[in-house]
């Protein structure tokens, strides 16, 4: 029987499709959402789109297999912003008069992202730790280290 290949950050890989998730099933919803206005279509489109594109570095840090600690930053780019996003997102949330199953979905979301991030980031920097100093960065001849 075949094994099947696992991939090589599993936390960066279910962070990345978590948020393209969340993200882009958020865009559909704006624009279905006929209480908002153009304006607000378009500033809450900004923000998912943000996400899509951090996720997107990532997913080029991984597949290009690039410096442990290229994926590194590009890892905690899209943590950090998930974080501070959700912070502001779910206190927004809790003190706003939604229904409970609305606020419940919202925070069980912002949870979720969270503890990912923070899985995907500790994962990325294990994997530069593991590569040692220096690893897959230029060498003053302008060559890659990376073997």
């Amino acid at each position: 029987m075949p094994s099947v290949a696992r991939p090589r950050r599993p936390a960066a890989v279910t962070f990345v499709v978590w948020t393209f998730l969340v993200w882009t099933t958020r865009i559909g919803n704006i624009w279905r959402d006929e209480a908002l206005d153009t304006g607000e279509q378009v500033s809450r489109t900004l923000l998912a789109l943000s996400f899509t594109v951090l996720a997107l570095a990532v997913v080029a840090t991984l597949a290009r297999r690039t410096s442990p600690r290229t994926a590194r930053i590009a890892v905690d780019a899209l943590a950090a912003w998930t974080v501070a996003v959700w912070a502001v997102r779910a206190t927004g949330i809790l003190l706003a008069d939604h229904d409970l199953a609305f606020t419940l979905v919202h925070l069980v979301l912002a949870v979720a992202s969270t503890l990912l991030a923070v899985w995907a980031a500790r994962e990325a920097r294990r994997a530069e730790a593991a590569a040692g100093p220096g690893a897959g960065e230029a060498t003053p001849a302008g060559t890659s280290s990376r073997a």
